[in-house]
């Protein structure tokens, strides 16, 4: 039972809902509901903050017509690869006593695990598979857990930052019909595959690397890029092509 110490402090849930989606026949709003009820059986918070974060938005599981539910309660949705620098600029911001409660795979949180015992605030973990933290629940039961019937129209009354963002194109859009339509345009297709060559290093010079044939518009980026690198290795690059390296937020705040 949350003391009356726990009262009113703020709670931050990160949720990877690629690696814990949502399942066929669940209402957004119940799940989330038992989000926030696994939470308060920790602790009673205040002011929370929810961010929904995924890699390819576009195909969680219920698609765009669950990411619209989700932004309606307030939750925050974001299109990305990683979060722990979200963690670390809300552990700034907001000092214990505070919550922040993870929701991932097990792999993913077994290497956020050192990030998590430097930051002095309360953590509670999701996972799909049992974890050895202390602080840790089944994603699967969380989902089951028993709750009484309930009207829900605003589960969340904080937003995390921005409540609609890409931070692989470093784009915050300013409704969710922009942020669905950013993330269906042929730009945001080339940076998640510019992210892939850079991380895989590809020699973009070499056409057959290039993943041509899925839009006029795209072959067109893909074709720029190709020649800009090939000039760079003409111009530049006489001992060889060295593959353009993608900056992560971080770098980018940095430089």
């Amino acid at each position: 039972m949350a003391t009356q110490q726990h009262r009113g402090e703020k709670a931050l849930v990160l949720w990877d809902i690629n690696n814990c989606p949502i399942p066929d026949g669940h209402d957004p709003f119940m799940v989330v509901h038992r989000i926030q009820t696994a939470l308060g059986l920790v602790r009673r918070c205040g002011e929370i903050s929810m961010t929904a974060i995924g890699n390819n938005l576009t195909k969680i599981l219920g698609g765009e017509d669950v990411m619209r539910k989700l932004s309606s309660i307030g939750i925050s949705l974001k299109n990305g690869h990683d979060y722990q620098e979200d963690l670390y600029d809300w552990a700034e911001k907001n000092p214990p006593p505070a919550t922040m409660m993870v929701i991932d795979g097990h792999e993913q949180l077994g290497w956020l695990a050192p990030t998590l015992c430097d930051l002095e605030h309360d953590r509670d973990l999701a996972t799909p598979f049992p974890l050895t933290f202390t602080d840790q629940c089944d994603w699967d039961a969380l989902l089951s857990y028993k709750l009484e019937t309930t009207t829900t129209t605003s589960l969340v009354n904080k937003c995390n930052g921005y409540r609609w963002s890409c931070s692989v194109c470093f784009v915050a859009a300013p409704s969710f019909e922009d942020f669905t339509t950013h993330l269906k345009s042929v730009e945001h297709e080339f940076r998640e595959w510019d992210r892939y060559a850079s991380k895989h290093a590809l020699d973009r010079t070499n056409r057959n690397n290039l993943p041509f044939g899925r839009s006029k518009e795209l072959d067109l980026l893909l074709t720029q890029d190709m020649l800009r690198c090939q000039e760079m290795v003409s111009r530049k690059c006489p001992g060889g092509f060295r593959p353009y390296k993608f900056r992560s937020n971080s770098q980018s705040k940095a430089s």
